[in-house]
This record gives C-alpha cells, sequence and structure tokens, in this order.
C-alpha cells in the first residue's frame, strides 16, 4: 500500500511550509502552532529542535545523532544522494556536506512529525531543503531521487509563501541575524538572487504535484500579515484536518 493509505490511519497530519527568505516562514509557523493550541488542538513543531534559537553546541550534537542514523535507514538511497549532490555543482565540497545534513535532517523532522499526534507545522521540511541544493546547483541531479519519495514522509499539506522578492529583500536586510546564505551574497546582487529563488520555487512546487503518487495538497499564501483572510483560512483549514483525525 502507497503512502496516502498509510497516512488514513495515521492520528497526524502534516503542514510544511516553503517559501524564499524572508518569506516569514517562521513567522507563520510559530503563529500556526500557537492559535491551534488556544484551540485545545494537539500540535508539534519537530523542526524547533534544530532551530537556530538552540545553543549551538546542543543543535550540532542533534544532527550528529540524526544524521548517520537517518542515513543507515535507506543506506543505499542515502550513498546515491551523496553522490548526485557532489555531481551537482555546489561551489563547496562544504557545500555539499551542508545540504546532504539538511536533506538528511528534513527527513528525521518528517519522521518525527509522522509520530506525532495532531497537527505538526515544519518550516524547514523536504522541500526547503530541495530548494537550497538547487539555488546554487542543478537541481535536476538530486530531484529524481525523490520523485517517488519512497525513503520519505511526505507532508499532507505543502504551503508556498509566495512573497514578492522586494519584500523579502527588505526583511532580510532588517534581520540581525546571517542565516540565510542569501544574506551573504552582495547586497547589489541580493535581488536577483531571490527573484531565482523565486523562480526555482516554483519548478519545485510544479514537480511537487505533478511525481507519481502525488498530487498531495498544496495551499498558496501572497499574504500572511495578522489580518490576512489567507491565513485565516489556512487556520481554518487546519482546524478541520485536526477535526478529521483518529
Amino acid at each position: 500500500m502507497n503512502g496516502l493509505g498509510e497516512r488514513a490511519t495515521r492520528p497526524s497530519f502534516t503542514v510544511e511550509l516553503v517559501g524564499i527568505p524572508g518569506s516569514g516562514k517562521s513567522r507563520l509557523a510559530r503563529w500556526l502552532a500557537t492559535e491551534l493550541g488556544r484551540q485545545g488542538v494537539p500540535v508539534a513543531e519537530p523542526q524547533r529542535r534544530y532551530d537556530s534559537t538552540v545553543p549551538a553546541g546542543r543543535r550540532i550534537t542533534r544532527k550528529a545523532v540524526a544524521c548517520p542514523a537517518v542515513g543507515l535507514t535507506a543506506p543505499a538511497h542515502t550513498a546515491r544522494l551523496v553522490g548526485r549532490l557532489a555531481q551537482s555543482g555546489q561551489s563547496r565540497s562544504a557545500d555539499v556536506a551542508g545540504r546532504l545534513v539538511q536533506l538528511l535532517v528534513a527527513r528525521d523532522v518528517a519522521r518525527r512529525a509522522a509520530r506525532q499526534r495532531g497537527v505538526s507545522v515544519v518550516d524547514e521540511g523536504l522541500m526547503q531543503a530541495l530548494w537550497s541544493v538547487g539555488l546554487r546547483g542543478d537541481l535536476s541531479r538530486v530531484l529524481p531521487l525523490f520523485t517517488a519519495l519512497e525513503h520519505e514522509q511526505p507532508a499532507d499539506l505543502l504551503v508556498v509563501l509566495r512573497v514578492p522578492s522586494e519584500v523579502a529583500l527588505t526583511r532580510l536586510s532588517a534581520r540581525s541575524s546571517q542565516h540565510s546564505r542569501i544574506q551573504l551574497v552582495p547586497e547589489s546582487d541580493r535581488l536577483a538572487e531571490l527573484k531565482r529563488g523565486a523562480r526555482l520555487l516554483d519548478e519545485l512546487v510544479e514537480w511537487w504535484v505533478s511525481r507519481p503518487g502525488g498530487p498531495r495538497e498544496v495551499c498558496a499564501l501572497a499574504h500572511v500579515e495578522e489580518d490576512s483572510q489567507e491565513r485565516a483560512q489556512l487556520l481554518e483549514r487546519l482546524y478541520a484536518a485536526a477535526a478529521g483525525l483518529g
């Protein structure tokens, strides 16, 4: 039986957020988790154990434990992934390692989400990890390994944040932290990089809905402000999903 049949018997629902840096993923994830919790919905944020707010030593240790454990659940697939990443044109060997860690951590997060009761909100999942691969490399080298998603626990709902690149740039410029690679690009080149990232995001979403065994549900948000009707409708969608869980 495929993943859809298995999901029907699980008391969990995973929503994954994806968008260019500065699109508001983390802010929206926190808001969704808070509002769901206020209504008594069991909610988890499995990505938070790897969040930048976690002390660096603890975060690195968690990744160092999770990556080998996850990789060994599908060793042949992981070995092929290493080879494909090495062929994807990443600028440095450290980038190859970084993207591998990001993909393995995303797999760990997805599996933790699938085990949770209620709704899991993920703001750095598989799609965001694949986006990072494609931002500085040839994503076509890697995507075939994920088309069937046989080694993954794909999200039940993919929420795509389609914030204008100019808005994202303003938000990035106001950040004190430097967690996005785009922030390391010369300031004069950042807008072009964000626009390229937005086109890559569109390509990824098209892949997501067209792969075998799909499509799963996709929701696109252009407005994520506090008074946004789109944001309120997304929350209602998650209430309905939680009400339908076993």
